[in-house]
């Protein structure tokens, strides 16, 4: 459930121990270099290393996840001044531009995080910041567990502790019925009740929001986020007085539900170059049809519609909300799982797209290029691509990959995103049309719209909506509306930093994603609009049907003649469904069909 009233989380506070000084816990555990390990204790299934766990599985256990509120409770009230607070730590990824960790920017490059984004290490350079997050966090989950009474309830706690491992948020799979894909424990209350070890409080939710311990609008400048003491979402005002609207949040969200699905279940089945499947770069010069998505830029599409106008918006100021460690997670998780289907492609050597803290844009970027600023041993050197490839480098892996059987895999994804999993939420008719559209060969007819854009085209962050069908006019409405197929969505920096760092980079930079339409096409089949997914009943269809329409995250509408370099294309592509859960759809060749934009 979601909280219809607008609820101020501020009043809300952090767990009282009683006196205990919690500022030694995270002093304790600060050398630097801060040597990114992972963790190393506990087991998992068969022997393996503990697993990362899906947020609503962790849920259901509530001494663990006891723990996990708790341990992110004590680093989001950590002194914003200490190198291992969330502050800080989040800060890593954009702003406030500062170093982490004493590890300097080159030359010219201060307004820039150290994240990699367009970038041919946006997945590996994920890891091992997942790590470091998931390790200190770990650290203070150890501490925690000792504070319970001795015996048989400090026992319970510490055993749990030593198997913790973040927790991810599958924003692509079905959720368990009369739930949202966004999960009540993340944006259901500002606050939750947790029995901690000096008994039951209620504190607030540190999942809900991150609250900024003070806010300082010099590190944060960009408006109307300078304006906001907490990580928003959605936010109702562009002043103090705002409030997340995490309801609609949940809403748009599952009304794009079966866009993510059938969205990653592509990626998982026809992109097999690690080149494509990791960024979103748009690579004209090999103008590859399966080229378009990736990773990255499904990625974006989540930031997009939790972010909304707030913090996960923005590429620079993502981080400081708590959901962008599930989401990443999930990030994490579904490469994993690609590479356990593709262990022969990972990075080849690539020039940056784009300037970060540490590295200049054209500068070649390889797999032992420094993941900065992740330090790997005590003498200063820095994690590689070659070096993170694996999960249980850092101690974790996942409930698909523990055993890295491909087979594995592949049961999983056709379980959760594959063809039975996208006719989840369809009414019983159109169960039987999606089975209809399946031909006496087990081949059906998937349909694809392309985009491309230039990635700073409003210098801003913004969307993409695409309809079959009619739609109202107000932009508010756009991404609820019945007949959407689906919203991408372009992420950016601050404003501030765009204006202020020299990017030393192609202006004109385009950047690449996917809008599937099949499903929208199966509920016109249902609704008899639509007489089959046959190119001569579709063709026509989306001809009179199909409109786009662009807006930034705050709603505001754009004019599709505003953004001209927008290139939006329909192909399809004849998919041979697989003959058991085991084995992936075969997919055959690209049909292009029209240019829908002005571009």
């Amino acid at each position: 459930m979601y909280l219809l009233a607008l609820v101020h989380s501020l009043p809300f506070s952090s767990y009282d121990y009683g006196g205990i000084d919690r500022s030694t816990t995270t002093k304790r555990q600060s050398p630097s270099p801060f040597v990114v390990t992972g963790v190393h204790t506990g087991s998992g299934p068969n022997g393996s290393v503990p697993l990362r766990l899906e947020v609503r599985e962790m849920e259901r256990d509530s001494t663990t996840w006891t723990l996990y509120i708790l341990g992110l409770d004590m680093l989001q009230y950590t002194n914003q001044t200490e190198m291992l607070s969330w502050y800080q730590i989040t800060g890593i990824h954009g702003r406030p531009f500062t170093p982490f960790d004493n590890v300097q920017p080159v030359p010219g490059n201060e307004e820039n995080g150290y994240c990699t984004h367009v970038s041919i290490l946006f997945p590996p350079w994920h890891r091992p910041y997942l790590a470091l997050y998931e390790q200190i966090l770990y650290n203070l989950i150890q501490q925690i567990a000792q504070l319970y009474p001795t015996g048989p309830t400090r026992d319970k706690y510490t055993a749990a502790a030593a198997n913790f491992r973040i927790p991810y948020w599958d924003w692509a799979a079905v959720p368990p019925a009369g739930q949202s894909v966004f999960p009540s424990s993340v944006g259901g209350s500002p606050y939750v009740v947790v029995d901690g070890p000096v008994g039951t409080q209620t504190i607030a939710n540190p999942l809900w929001s991150y609250q900024f311990k003070p806010l300082n609008p010099n590190d944060l400048p960009d408006f109307p986020l300078n304006q906001y003491q907490q990580t928003m979402r959605y936010p109702t005002t562009k002043t103090a007085s705002a409030q997340s609207q995490n309801n609609l949040v949940a809403q748009q969200l599952d009304n794009s539900a079966p866009s993510f699905r059938r969205r990653l279940y592509n990626l998982f089945t026809n992109y097999h170059s690690y080149q494509y499947f990791s960024n979103e770069a748009w690579f004209s010069s090999s103008n590859n049809p399966n080229g378009y998505d990736s990773i990255e830029s499904l990625h974006d599409q989540i930031h997009g519609l939790t972010g909304s106008g707030g913090h996960l918006s923005y590429i620079d100021y993502s981080a400081f909300d708590p959901v962008f460690w599930l989401h990443h997670a999930m990030v994490d998780r579904c490469f994993a799982m690609w590479q356990v289907l593709n262990p022969g492609s990972y990075v080849v050597p690539r020039p940056a797209t784009y300037s970060t803290f540490t590295t200049y844009a054209h500068q070649t970027q390889d797999t032992n290029t420094a993941l900065t600023p992740f330090f790997k041993d005590p003498l200063g050197a820095f994690w590689t691509s070659a070096e993170v490839a694996n999960t249980t480098t850092f101690g974790y892996a996942y409930p698909e990959t523990f055993n890295s059987a491909a087979s594995q895999v592949i049961a999983a994804i056709n379980k959760l995103y594959g063809f039975g999993a996208q006719s989840a939420f369809l009414p019983g008719t159109l169960k039987i049309r999606e089975l209809d559209s399946i031909n006496s060969w087990g081949t059906t007819t998937e349909w694809i719209a392309n985009i491309r854009v230039q990635k700073y085209a409003l210098n801003a962050p913004f969307f993409v909506h695409i309809f079959l069908g009619t739609f109202n006019p107000d932009p508010a409405s756009w991404s609820f509306e019945p007949n959407l197929a689906g919203s991408h969505f372009i992420s950016v920096k601050g404003l501030s930093a765009i204006m202020d760092s020299p990017c030393r980079c192609d202006p004109d930079q385009m950047v690449s994603g996917t809008i599937p339409l099949t499903h929208a096409l199966i509920n016109d089949i249902g609704a008899g609009h639509l007489k089959s997914l046959d190119p001569k009943d579709v063709n026509p269809y989306l001809a009179q049907n199909l409109k786009y329409r662009v807006t930034l995250s705050d709603d505001t509408a754009i004019g599709n003649e505003d953004v001209p370099n927008l290139k939006i294309s329909v192909v399809s592509v004849d998919v041979q469904i697989p003959a058991s859960t085991t084995e992936l759809p075969i997919w055959g060749n690209i049909k292009g069909h029209m240019d829908v934009s002005t571009g």
